[in-house]
């Protein structure tokens, strides 16, 4: 794989010049990050599938471009619209691309800051399949937990607790 300044290759067989893979993985960084998702779904291929690791509710597969702008969307509204992407670097080859990626967000007292790598397939100028590699898959999903209702869920708790001592006759002497 080659970074920046790559040379032309693959004309005439099929494939796009190497240096428009990364032109068009960088597109797609600047459409999500204006807020454009719809113009995202244009590079996209009707059977592209998206690989999102870990055990939070955003992990899964996301197929076809309604999924994937559907996951997308969740990221900025699920973050209140502070999800940010920093590229730090972008590594292509013929119909491949790897983004180094700084992914940082806040909500809730929360505040989300790592590192991914997110590898691009590209098939005919048309995105097909996208795998993300988290370096700290804990820390990401911790941040999408919802824990906006943990105290008041822990107040419920206790105070069915004591409902049911004082009805079983267990509450505090007298």
């Amino acid at each position: 794989m080659s970074g920046k300044g790559a040379q032309d290759q693959g004309e005439g067989d099929g494939t796009m010049p190497e240096n428009a893979y990364e032109s068009l993985v960088r597109r797609t960084y600047q459409d999500f990050e204006s807020g454009d998702l719809d113009l995202l779904g244009v590079v996209m291929a009707q059977e592209v599938v998206w690989h999102e690791p870990g055990r939070s509710s955003l992990a899964g597969h996301y197929k076809g471009p309604e999924e994937v702008l559907g996951f997308l969307r969740q990221l900025k509204a699920g973050s209140g619209g502070t999800f940010k992407i920093e590229v730090l670097d972008v590594l292509s080859e013929p119909e491949r691309a790897v983004v180094l990626q700084r992914e940082t967000a806040t909500k809730n007292d929360k505040t989300l800051d790592v590192i991914a790598a997110v590898e691009f397939e590209i098939h005919h100028g048309k995105i097909t399949e996208v795998t993300v590699y988290q370096h700290d898959t804990y820390a990401f999903d911790e941040f999408w937990v919802d824990n906006s209702n943990d105290e008041d869920s822990m107040d419920d708790i206790q105070s069915e607790l004591e409902t049911s001592a004082r009805e079983a006759g267990l509450g505090s002497s007298p």
